[in-house]
């Protein structure tokens, strides 16, 4: 077989690099884009707080269970490695 290099071997091409112009900077920052603030709905603080408190309740409850299930995993996994 050939031994076939995908030219690695060749020479970089050198392309000639124009010298930056007087007051121009050589590096142009992109456009800073800013989306309107939504000013619409019901203002903070009202119409929402039952819906807040309802979202933290169930995260809340959420978080529970998750502790208690890793507790019962530890436990298991207390249990196999005393069974070896």
């Amino acid at each position: 077989m050939a031994n076939r290099n995908c030219g690695r071997s060749r020479p970089a091409r050198s392309s000639p690099k124009a010298a930056p112009r007087a007051g121009v900077p050589a590096f142009k920052e992109p456009e800073v884009r800013r989306w309107p603030h939504p000013v619409e709905g019901p203002p903070a603080g009202q119409n929402q707080e039952p819906t807040l408190h309802y979202v933290r309740c169930a995260l809340s409850y959420q978080n529970q269970l998750l502790a208690d299930i890793k507790t019962l995993l530890e436990q298991l996994a207390a249990d196999q490695a005393e069974k070896k």
